[in-house]
């Protein structure tokens, strides 16, 4: 059954996140808590609960929202509690080093560190000691925790293979290999490796930088992360030998200007009236999808912003070319920074339930303006760009 869920009621002092801060005489510096008693703990079934709910499990996460790691800690508070030791921040340790840091900030401050995640998670003060190797010396890496710096593409830069690691996208990769044709060159070269899904690549997984653009001495990029105009896919091919999937495609990013955030029929329709609502009706439309759907910027444009937006949990606001604004939220995920340029249909996150949310779904809205209460009709805005819905 597909879950049907919708934002609620703005509440500004309802969060689902660590804020993890704590400052001292107006100054700004953040210092831990002495506890008084017993020092305190929690066992690793409970740290993975409240990661589980601060960052779905995203151990080395950093969506550009000021909180880091799998547990969601402000840089601040890294710094204080000795995550420095570690590495510079929270998801740049290891899952070991970011819970030894916070068993420390569990003894300074309690649970009431993590708000809501902790009333989730069962975490309290007085729990077992986790079995934890934060040295990292008798700890062994598993596939899920490959580092950038052990994989081979990190070796004098003449690899033709690439190690996916953790939090990899294919915009990413090709953009940053210079994969002639970008994301879709580097899929059509990989298509057996990854699947049907170009969305769902796995940390260890090896792909071919085949037909990689050439590099210049000045060091200039030729790679995007949007489709080119004339794709390795459509060169390498006959129009015998494309899928019908391929052809579908093909013809949405050449007839249509706009392409739907999800592949789902909407829910709560835009302007539904309602005490739920905080201007008294629903500003945008929802879309009823599990939790780590794919979601895709509806047209070519500018990210404005990807964070943390208060009742809408994680979203990102996008700026296209016609002045027009679109907003993603409650996502669980988030692809894009802010200034990054994305084109129609590139992946931008994965939808979720945070914020003030009912269950999974994707909040979308189009607006005249970046900000809340500037909001138009999303459904006739898509449909005038050519998107059946």
């Amino acid at each position: 059954m597909a879950a049907r869920g919708r934002h609620r009621r703005y509440q500004p002092n309802r969060i689902n996140r660590a804020s993890l801060t704590v400052t001292a005489g107006g100054a700004g510096m953040a210092l831990p808590l002495i506890g008084t008693g017993v020092a305190q703990a929690a066992d690793m079934d409970t740290w993975n609960k409240v990661a589980a709910c601060e960052s779905t499990s995203r151990w080395h996460v950093n969506t550009g929202n000021g909180y880091y790691g799998g547990l969601q800690f402000a840089q601040s508070t890294w710094e204080a509690y000795g995550g420095t030791r570690y590495a510079a921040r929270a998801d740049l340790a290891t899952k070991d080093q970011q819970i030894a840091v916070a068993e420390k900030v569990l003894d300074g401050q309690g649970p009431g560190a993590w708000p809501e995640c902790s009333v989730r998670a069962g975490l309290t003060r007085g729990g077992d000691t986790p079995d934890i190797h934060p040295a990292g010396t008798t700890k062994k890496t598993s596939v899920q925790d490959v580092q950038p710096q052990s994989t081979p593409q990190s070796r004098a830069g003449t690899a033709e293979m690439y190690t996916v690691v953790r939090g990899d996208t294919l915009s990413e990769i090709a953009e940053s290999q210079k994969v002639r044709g970008g994301w879709r060159g580097l899929y059509a070269a990989n298509r057996k490796a990854i699947g049907a899904d170009p969305d769902l690549i796995l940390p260890g997984q090896r792909l071919a930088l085949r037909g990689k653009a050439a590099t210049t001495t000045t060091g200039t990029t030729t790679g995007t992360t949007s489709a080119p105009k004339s794709s390795p896919e459509k060169n390498s091919s006959s129009a015998s030998g494309k899928t019908a999937s391929d052809r579908d495609e093909q013809a949405t990013t050449t007839s249509r200007s706009l392409v739907a955030p999800v592949g789902s029929a909407t829910g709560t329709p835009y302007r539904k009236a309602g005490s739920s609502w905080s201007k008294g009706y629903h500003t945008g439309v929802d879309f009823p999808v599990p939790t780590g759907t794919s979601v895709k910027s509806v047209g070519a444009g500018q990210v404005v912003s990807a964070g943390w937006g208060g009742s809408f949990g994680y979203q990102v606001v996008i700026r296209h070319g016609d002045g027009r604004y679109t907003q993603y939220a409650h996502l669980s995920a988030i692809s894009v920074k802010a200034g990054q340029s994305v084109g129609a249909g590139q992946r931008i996150g994965r939808s979720g339930s945070t914020g003030n949310s009912t269950g999974p779904h994707l909040h979308f809205e189009v607006r005249t303006g970046p900000g809340f209460g500037a909001d138009i009709d999303p459904v006739a805005y898509l449909r005038a760009g050519g998107v059946r819905i």
